[in-house]
Order: structure tokens, then sequence, then C-alpha cells
């Protein structure tokens, strides 16, 4: 008995949520290729509300030959109409997904245009930047070149230099013994000169003595 009340309770608690539940809109589409009228009766004679685009989604809330939707325009308005049910499907009409395809693909091709634009353009970057560093690296390899030939020019000279201050030092050694060698033959040369001067002098005063020592003999 327990098990049957609470079975009927759940049934009754399914049967006031199915009755409560909001009921699904069925989408549909309309198929003309031209615009449609949405009327306020059923019936060419009615009175026209609106124009729907082709191809527009509509909501289905009533069908009978013609059929009671609801559109929603671009700006947000809804309004409920009467159409044609057969010109009312579940999917857009061919002609306008084709078209939807086909200013899907335009776009795509224009992307991939400026995509392509913008890849060469890329492409012409990395050529330009490649060049400026081959030449970054050419300017680099001739400044190391040129350093290091000019540390080894400046070791060069400052040897030249401290040879040529050598060789300076060496040839003021060299002047001055030359000119202490001049001196030196010069004094030898003067006191060679006065020795013979002086043993000339003296062999002179010998030989006028030896001459007045013969003439006293004479006398005698």
């Amino acid at each position: 008995m327990s098990g049957l009340k609470t079975f009927s309770l759940l049934a009754a608690l399914v049967a006031v949520l199915l009755a409560t539940a909001p009921v699904l809109a069925v989408k549909m589409y309309t198929t003309d290729n031209q615009e449609l009228a949405l009327r306020a009766v059923p019936g060419n004679r009615g009175k026209v509300i609106t124009n729907i685009p082709p191809a527009s989604a509509v909501e289905l809330v009533k069908e009978h030959g013609w059929t009671l939707v609801r559109y929603t325009d671009p700006n947000g308005k809804t309004r409920d109409g009467w159409v044609p049910s057969s010109l009312l499907g579940a999917w857009p009409p061919d002609s306008s997904i084709a078209k939807e395809f086909g200013s899907e693909n335009e776009a795509i091709k224009q992307r991939l245009g400026v995509t392509e634009k913008e890849r060469t353009a890329l492409l012409d970057k990395e050529k330009e930047l490649t060049d400026k560093l081959v030449k970054l690296n050419s300017a680099y390899e001739e400044l190391k070149k040129g350093s290091s030939d000019y540390l080894k020019l400046k070791s060069e000279y400052d040897s030249a230099k401290t040879t040529l201050a050598s060789a300076q030092e060496n040839i003021q050694t060299l002047v001055q013994e030359n000119e202490n060698l001049k001196m030196s033959q010069l004094i030898r040369w003067f006191m060679a000169g006065a020795v013979v001067l002086l043993v000339g002098l003296l062999l002179g005063w010998a030989a006028g003595r030896r001459q007045k020592r013969k003439k006293s003999t004479y006398f005698y």
C-alpha cells in the first residue's frame, strides 16, 4: 500500500512537471528566394505585418495550411504572423546555403590574400634582416682583423722604438768613445812632439857644448 502511494505521488509530480515545463519552440526557415510576407491572419488577403528576408529562421507556433510563426527581426523585435506552410522547411534553401558558403569562401579568400601579403612582407623583412646580419658579421670580422693588425703593428712599433733607443744610446757611447780616443791620440801626438822637441833641444845643447870644448882646445 505504501509503495502504491509513493508511485502515485511520483506520477502526479511527473504530470505536474510535464504540464508546467516550457514547450521547446520548433525552428524552421523560409524557403522562398524572395521576401516572405508575414500576415496578420491566414490567407493572401491578410494584412502584411512585415516582410521576412529569404532563408530567415522562424519559430513554429501553429500549423494549418498557413502557419502561425514568430519572427525576430535584425533589430531584435519579435512579431507573430501567418505564412504559407509550403514555404517553410526544416533547413534554409540550397541557394541561401550556397550564397552563405560563397560569402564565407570569399571572406576566406580575402583573409588568405591578406595573410599571403603579410607572409611575403615577413619573408622580405627576414631577407633584409639576414642581409644586415651578414654585413654586420663581415664588418665585425674586419674589425677583429683590423684590431689584430693594429696590435701587431703597435707591438712592432714598440719593439722598433726600443731598439732605436738602444741604438741611439750605443751611438752616443761610440761617439763619446771616439771623442775620447781622438783626445787620447791628440795628447799622445802632443807628448810625442814634445819629447822629440825636447830630445832635439838636448841634442842641440850637447852638440853646442861639444863644439865649445873643441874651440877652447884649439886656443891652448
